[in-house]
């Protein structure tokens, strides 16, 4: 059974992670919702977004900025800028790494433009 709050479009562009200490690190999103992204980077990427993949510091989650591109013909400038907490951090092969970020502000402008990309997605399925 589904138990995901919001569906996840699959995707596989680059963004551009800055961690709360300034550093960037580019990784591939695989998936986007309404809700967050999913990410997948190398081990040392996600050893600098989250040292030893714990994505909680001070008691607090870790929070990232993002850029993800999701541009195509069809929609030319469909940037989304928003900061991230890091929910989760899994290995997925000896070197590689999913990381599951939830957006800290649903208020923004990129997240109208993240349901404007998960309507279009949607709505080519069933096309």
């Amino acid at each position: 059974m589904e138990r995901r709050l919001y569906q996840r479009i699959p995707v596989q562009v680059s963004v551009i992670v800055t961690t709360e200490d300034g550093v960037r690190i580019k990784a591939v999103a695989v998936d986007v919702s309404s809700g967050g992204l999913g990410i997948e980077c190398h081990t040392k990427q996600r050893n600098i977004m989250t040292p030893g993949g714990s994505f909680v510091r001070d008691g607090k989650p870790v929070s990232v900025f993002v850029d993800l591109d999701l541009s195509d013909d069809e929609e030319p400038s469909l940037k989304i800028a928003t900061r991230c907490y890091v929910v989760f951090s899994r290995r997925i092969s000896s070197d590689q790494c999913k990381i599951g970020l939830r957006y800290a502000d649903s208020e923004s402008s990129s997240h109208d433009c993240i349901a404007r990309f998960i309507e279009k997605k949607t709505k080519s399925a069933f096309s």
